[in-house]
């Protein structure tokens, strides 16, 4: 895969998640419950930090990307996709349904393999 290709899908996880965070604060807003118990807000901001450490990538400097997306493994792999997996299983009335649940881990898993892609430099530059 192309580090372009590979950076387009991220941006695409990027806005994934930015959609998801955006739905579940709508619908706090109008008196609904949250789609999953991640703050939307925070959501949005941790999302935000993530399409930051895409830059280095655009910009070439190879190291430092692989780097921060290590560092992305770490906070969104567990808290994207372990946190919400532990969660279905002892508190699922924290989610809005399954569907919100499955949507939270897929997208969540979709950004984790990326990400795991770049750190190990499995992409043509």
């Amino acid at each position: 895969m192309k580090l372009t290709t590979l950076l387009r899908l991220q941006v695409i996880y990027f806005v994934l998640g930015m959609l998801y965070n955006g739905l579940s604060l709508y619908l706090t807003a109008t008196g609904k419950p949250p789609l999953a118990p991640t703050q939307p807000v925070l959501g949005a901001i941790s999302m935000i930090v993530y399409a930051l450490f895409l830059i280095p990538g655009y910009l070439r400097k190879i190291t430092l990307y692989r780097i921060l997306m290590g560092v992305a493994i770490l906070v969104m792999g567990y808290g994207g996709v372990v946190t919400h997996i532990i969660n279905i299983f002892t508190q699922p009335q924290l989610y809005s349904s399954i569907v919100s649940w499955a949507a939270a881990v897929g997208i969540n898993l979709f950004g984790l393999v990326l990400n795991i892609i770049a750190v190990s430099g499995k992409f043509k530059t």
